[in-house]
């Protein structure tokens, strides 16, 4: 159990334990301790206490029951307060649970954030640009815009593209019932900010960044997945987050920021390539070996960028050895064995960076342009477009420790020839279904986009935005085309114009999160999976790998009451429910409901990824051995899922949406209130007779509920 506890145990419902908690080795703010980029200067790490807090941060924050907890302000979003205690720890509740003056002083503390949000004005000015472009496209092409998209249909498709679920019963029928012009624009900022958004952004992010709790050898994420959530419910820019994952410094286990690079710590050059097409869309991954056949990349390119990390190392052989070598002793309890490599392992997995460069061109290097074996001088690939006064391309510093900063500093500059391309033609793909350039991880010639003016204006627009894809994202939701019917997704995207979105069946992770919420409602939205706490007290320092170590991390951890660092079961084989009792310790903001043994949290709160059988990866979450390999793709698993697998019982059996429905006074306004929870529409009169005349015959609300849910508009954006 995490320290916070000793606020959340009353007050969010999570189970009491004792607290034993060590000051952390390192931590600032996660991030990297070594020197930043200037350009770093322009997002600040965290943002600045209130005046109310001028004279000291700290402040005991008080609960509506009473509780209280010392800490300092780091962050509101999402309606999740985030402060840090006097023992370095990160907290996280709820902000509606705190008492009245504290909900004051939060939302005053955020006021003096920077980077206020972008006024209604200016997002609307930038969304008619979009759409005047692609109505010029349109025209050009001889395609009729899609028709207007009606309120139902409306507030269905933006609460799954902006929280990540369908909207309750509840929730539709207040937008519908809502009759002010600016509606639409108002419940696009609300969503935007409220707690679902985080949870969906990292689903989305977990995929493209290939989030996974476990780096192998009983390594484990945790902090580094707990990171990327704060930093999304934190809304810091895009490129502010990319700059900390690439310069950061630190063990697995204690600087979270570091597990993106160490997720590739034992295939270096494997890594290059994946950043390479996560950031920047550059297609080079056939140049690792030879020089690309389809593109203009050449092997001594790739070579030149991966110099770049010649002077890092990430995973570290020799500790790795102590900890197989002390396992197999005999001094080790028998007891303790087991947790060997739970508990050391993430120490091998450690970010230093090294006084010299030690890449070298490989054995079988064949072109004529180096030899081989010999060192590789870093240098940064540039595209047929880039200016050669491009001021992305002026480094500061190239000396071996701070190669690393370099290349960061050029990556996420505002004039990187495809780094803000790239993040805009991912999250376009987000909203509307299809890229304006496709495939996403292949961004080399923009002209080649199916509207390369709107793949210019997206690009600009994300710059001003200053890379705040909360931001970018309240445009794209306030087009036109956003806001019209959907489409069938072509077979040549290039020819794709976007009369409107793409019609799509739900991602694996939306499918989840509707199902939980029509089983228990919105509470699952408050309802955190923290487990990276526990994991820094498993920071060895000096790497002194032995017995008296081992006794003494055991002995802080069970103190706390937590369970040694247990997954959880993601990503393996074999049953597809997940052992609550493995991970129920590790919730925050009270604990999901199991039914059906099935853990009832969101998906972004669940194991990463998912185990085999469990619905999530039935219907397509990735494995996150690379990036964005989630599909969509219908299979008979997954009809047999919905039809009587274990998410039929979670809905016939107790759930909200159900219960809601019962409380109808007559059968016909029964089944409004099941087709309002499911598709987020009134039926209509055939529909209503029917599923009426249905009840009458001896049917049930159960049955008509599991009729709904398999039905094919249940599972479908449209």
């Amino acid at each position: 159990m995490t320290p916070q506890s000793c606020l959340l145990a009353a007050v969010l419902a999570v189970i009491p334990v004792a607290l034993h908690a060590a000051p952390p080795t390192k931590r600032k703010g996660e991030r990297a301790t070594k020197a930043q980029p200037a350009a770093a200067a322009d997002h600040p790490a965290a943002p600045p206490v209130a005046p109310i807090l001028a004279s000291s941060p700290w402040h005991t924050w008080t609960a509506a029951g009473g509780e209280k907890l010392a800490a300092k302000f780091i962050g509101l979003e999402n309606g999740i307060l985030i402060v840090e205690s006097k023992d370095k720890r990160t907290v996280r509740f709820p902000v509606s649970r705190l008492s009245a003056a504290d909900q004051k002083l939060a939302q005053a503390c955020k006021a003096a954030k920077p980077r206020p949000p972008m006024a209604q004005e200016v997002i609307t000015k930038a969304a008619a640009r979009l759409d005047e472009s692609i109505n010029v496209a349109l025209k050009k092409s001889g395609v009729a815009a899609n028709p207007p998209l009606d309120d139902e249909h409306f507030v269905r498709r933006l609460y799954l593209d902006t929280i990540g679920r369908i909207p309750t019963e509840w929730e539709v029928r207040t937008y519908l019932a809502d009759t002010s012009s600016n509606k639409r624009s108002a419940l696009i900022n609300t969503l935007l900010n409220a707690p679902g958004y985080t949870m969906h952004m990292y689903n989305w992010l977990a995929d493209t960044l290939r989030v996974k709790d476990d780096y192998g050898k009983g390594a484990k994420a945790f902090l580094y997945e707990d990171w990327l959530k704060d930093q999304i419910a934190m809304n810091r820019p895009w490129d502010v987050m990319v700059r900390d994952m690439l310069t950061a410094d630190g063990k697995l286990n204690e600087n979270g920021a570091a597990g993106f690079l160490l997720r590739d710590a034992q295939m270096p050059l494997d890594g290059v390539a994946n950043l390479l097409t996560t950031f920047l869309s550059a297609n080079v991954s056939c140049a690792q070996c030879h020089d690309h056949p389809f593109a203009d990349w050449t092997q001594k390119d790739f070579y030149g960028m991966a110099a770049f990390f010649g002077a890092t190392d990430g995973f570290h052989e020799d500790v790795y050895r102590k900890i197989r070598r002390l396992a197999k002793s005999a001094d080790v309890p028998q007891a303790s064995k087991g947790m060997m490599n739970q508990l050391f392992t993430a120490n091998a997995y450690n970010l230093v960076d090294l006084p010299k460069n030690h890449l070298k061109f490989p054995a079988d290097y064949h072109y004529k342009d180096a030899k081989p074996g010999e060192f590789v001088t870093p240098e940064l690939i540039r595209w047929d477009d880039t200016s050669k006064t491009n001021p992305a391309y002026k480094i500061e510093d190239t000396k071996p420790s701070q190669l690393r900063n370099g290349f960061a500093q050029w990556m996420t500059h505002a004039d990187n020839p495809r780094f803000a391309a790239a993040i805009a033609n991912r999250v376009w793909k987000k909203v509307f279904g299809l890229a304006v350039q496709e495939p996403v991880s292949d961004l080399d010639d923009p002209a080649a986009a199916s509207n390369p003016e709107l793949l210019q204006h997206i690009t600009t627009y994300m710059k001003q935005a200053q890379f705040d894809l909360r931001e970018f994202q309240r445009i794209l939701f306030n087009t036109a085309a956003y806001q019209r019917q959907a489409g069938q997704p072509p077979e040549d995207p290039r020819t794709w114009r976007f009369p409107g979105p793409v019609l799509r069946r739900m991602s694996a992770e939306q499918a989840w999160d509707s199902i939980v919420t029509l089983a228990a409602g919105t509470d699952a939205d408050l309802i955190l999976l923290r487990r990276g706490d526990d994991q820094r007290r498993t920071v060895v320092p000096n790497d002194q790998i032995n017995v008296a170590t081992l006794e003494t991390i055991i002995s802080a951890i069970k103190a706390s009451g937590a369970t040694p660092m247990k997954g959880g079961g993601g990503g393996k084989k074999g049953g597809g429910n997940i052992n609550p009792r493995a991970i129920v310790g590790y919730y925050e903001g009270g604990k999901p409901q199991v039914r059906a043994g099935l853990i009832l949290a969101r998906a972004s709160e669940m194991p990463q990824p998912a185990p085999e059988t469990h619905f999530l990866r039935l219907f397509g979450q990735s494995d996150r051995l690379v990036s964005d390999t989630n599909t969509t793709d219908g299979s008979v698993p997954q009809m047999l899922q919905l039809m009587n697998g274990p998410v039929q019982d979670v809905i016939s059996s107790g759930s909200t949406a159900l219960a809601s429905a019962m409380k109808a006074a007559t059968p016909a306004q029964q089944v409004a209130s099941l087709y309002l929870s499911f598709l987020g529409r009134q039926p209509n009169a055939p529909e209503s007779a029917k599923s009426v005349a249905a009840l009458g015959d001896g049917l049930t609300l159960s049955d008509i509920a599991w009729v709904l849910l398999n039905s094919r508009e249940f599972l479908f954006v449209q």
